[in-house]
């Protein structure tokens, strides 16, 4: 489900690709800091968007360098990071966990299993240090879970769930004074990234007979034409939010990523439906 909030890099230019890259390995280097060499399995794009916005949002230092790394051992990479790439990091690993618990519970993968244990102590870690996130991760999940168990019709409840999930993620500090718009770009964000996978998966889903949320909608596997319009309109409720913050750098990069790149990713699964 996660996976969408990228950047389209055929849409940035040089400088913007090196920004965003040295993001994601500045994320893959805290993922060892904050719990082990195995938690760089955890590094996601999605969560270079958040530190990008948030080190946009609340202005501080960057330590940045060059290394090497398993998946570039031959060549030096560069990488930065501000405070935030902690914080994404910690979101990272418990998001993992709980996803690969909740994959357990759901199908009894065993490989899920295995994969939860080797987050265990460092999601435990993580989890005390911010309880109300990773409580909302678990609870989120585990309603989703019954939901799609039931085989629920209604995708808005379904979409609804993630996005409180995703919402309380974007917000380190409930009381700051941008926690609302914070939270608002991560619940419009939620709701588009649920719909936007379940309307990816569902005519594999309609083969294989599986719960899908959107099957009522697109009979056949089939949408109606304002399908893209009516996402357009989830992603609008952060688009809005996003515009009110007072971001200081890497506006042209985010934008980049909010008002095209998070299409990318459908565009490429359902390029008739979705570019109507």
């Amino acid at each position: 489900m996660f996976g969408y909030v990228t950047a389209d890099l055929s849409l940035l230019d040089e400088g913007q690709r090196l920004r965003y890259q040295g993001c994601y390995c500045g994320l893959c280097h805290a993922l060892r800091r904050e719990g082990s060499p195995l938690c760089r399995l955890a590094v996601n794009f999605d969560m270079v968007f958040l530190i990008l916005l948030l080190s946009s949002l609340y202005d501080g230092e960057e330590a940045s360098g060059t290394a090497r790394c398993p998946a570039n051992p031959f060549k030096r990479q560069f990488y930065f990071q501000t405070r935030w790439s902690g914080y994404g990091a910690a979101m990272s690993v418990i998001l993992l966990h709980h996803k690969c618990l909740d994959d357990w519970h759901d199908d009894r993968n065993l490989i899920r299993l295995c994969e939860s244990r080797l987050f265990r102590r460092p999601s435990r870690r993580l989890s005390q240090a911010y309880p109300r996130q990773s409580g909302t991760v678990a609870d989120c999940l585990r309603r989703l879970s019954a939901l799609e168990a039931k085989g629920d019709p209604e995708p808005d409840l379904a979409a609804n769930l993630f996005a409180k999930l995703l919402g309380e993620l974007f917000v380190p500090d409930p009381q700051d004074h941008w926690a609302d718009d914070l939270r608002a770009i991560g619940e419009g964000l939620g709701r588009f990234i649920y719909l936007a996978d379940a309307a990816a998966d569902l005519k594999e889903d309609l083969r294989r007979r599986r719960y899908n949320p959107l099957s009522g909608l697109a009979p056949g596997g089939v949408f109606p034409a304002a399908f893209r319009q009516d996402l357009t309109v989830l992603l609008g409720e952060a688009a809005a939010a996003f515009e009110r913050l007072p971001l200081l750098e890497d506006t042209a990069l985010l934008r980049s990523i909010l008002y095209a790149g998070v299409w990318r990713r459908l565009d490429q699964a359902m390029p008739d439906e979705t570019q109507k």
